[in-house]
């Protein structure tokens, strides 16, 4: 039996033994669509950014937090994990888990935290850049759903509590490029099969000179697997949250329905190359012995491609989904509640996927 016997250690388990909404696989275009995210960026007044804060100043901001948790009725039901209190590998396993930024994992100073609901939808990032940044994260297409929960729970807090705010530069954030509406919002693609016609990169750059940016499966800092592509604003300040929404809107429906296009081009013209290569890729994670993460984030993208055209019909978009999260290192180290080495990671790795996948998928 695993013994736990600290608050954040309980925590992590019950994270890793639970679902979040968005790994579920469900919500509009979800056969090319993983999931929509939005983040605020929000800073209380008259205390300085966090990298300027003082450790009282600091930790002034999570006891403010923290109080809200308890007298509003939208944020009771949230948990609390101190950043500070939790070992490397446990912080990577947030990070992997997309509840956390690479930011916030890297930062050194205190009173870091990580405040989250049910089903992980809405979360909120204590001392990380800003002050406060407010996420939330559902599966599929639902720009304007997210908006509504995030939107929700920052007029929530508002009315609680004094954010820095100027009329003409509005919400004040620590850099210049989340000024106005502190919003970000993230749109993250399955595209495999405009990187396996080499259309991709023409796409790519008339979004990224429209003031988008594309990044890999955890945002800023993390590098391409998968095919998968995270499609953000790169702009706050000059438009409304609205005009964020509907020109992101514009640019990754593009994006969507070139994929679309490709995908028919590649099975009139090529679907016994697309079988094999899929089936091949299933061989593999259900045959080998030992499989670094890179591996079988590649092969699990192919996977899933077979699922979105409807050649593996035995496995749904919520084991594939799953399956990308608990292959991670750190998700790996605490489902064995230890440290590993790489070796032992990979070995472990190839057992856990056979777990999950079917032998026979057809």
């Amino acid at each position: 039996m695993e013994i736990v016997n600290n608050k954040e250690a309980i925590l992590l388990r019950e994270l890793r033994n639970n679902t979040a909404r968005w790994v579920k696989g469900e919500g509009p275009l979800n056969h090319i669509v993983i999931s929509t995210r939005i983040r605020l960026a929000r800073n209380l007044k008259n205390i300085p950014f966090p990298f300027k804060a003082s450790d009282r100043q600091r930790e002034q901001v999570l006891m403010k937090i923290e109080s809200l948790l308890k007298d509003s009725k939208l944020l009771n039901n949230f948990k609390l994990i101190n950043i500070n209190n939790l070992e490397e590998r446990d912080i990577q396993f947030l990070v992997e888990k997309r509840l956390i930024s690479l930011a916030l994992a890297h930062l050194n100073y205190s009173s870091r935290a990580l405040i989250y609901g049910p089903d992980e939808v809405m979360s909120l990032l204590v001392n990380e850049e800003d002050h406060f940044r407010l996420q939330s994260l559902l599966p599929g297409y639902q720009l304007k759903k997210v908006w509504e929960i995030i939107n929700c729970y920052d007029r929530e807090m508002m009315n609680k509590i004094d954010y820095a705010f100027n009329e003409k530069e509005g919400f004040l954030t620590c850099c210049p490029t989340n000024l106005g509406t502190g919003l970000r919002a993230s749109v993250m693609l399955h595209l495999p099969a405009l990187i396996i016609m080499n259309k991709l990169s023409d796409l790519i750059a008339p979004i990224t000179k429209k003031g988008f940016a594309i990044r890999g499966f955890y945002g800023e800092g993390s590098s391409f697997q998968g095919n998968l592509f995270q499609v953000s604003n790169q702009t706050t300040l000059g438009f409304t949250e609205g005009e964020i929404l509907e020109n992101l809107e514009i640019e990754t429906k593009k994006l969507i329905e070139e994929e679309e296009k490709t995908r028919e081009e590649l099975i009139l013209n090529h679907r016994t190359l697309m079988e094999d290569q899929i089936m091949r890729a299933y061989g593999i994670l259900t045959n080998a012995r030992i499989i670094s993460t890179s591996e079988a984030f590649n092969l699990l993208s192919k996977v899933r491609f077979g699922i979105e055209l409807g050649m593996l019909t035995k496995i749904g978009y919520d084991t594939i989904n799953r399956l990308m999260l608990i292959i991670q290192p750190g998700f790996i180290q605490l489902l064995k509640n230890q440290e590993m080495k790489k070796e032992e990671r990979d070995l472990f790795r190839a057992g856990l996927i056979q777990e999950l996948l079917p032998y026979k998928a057809g």
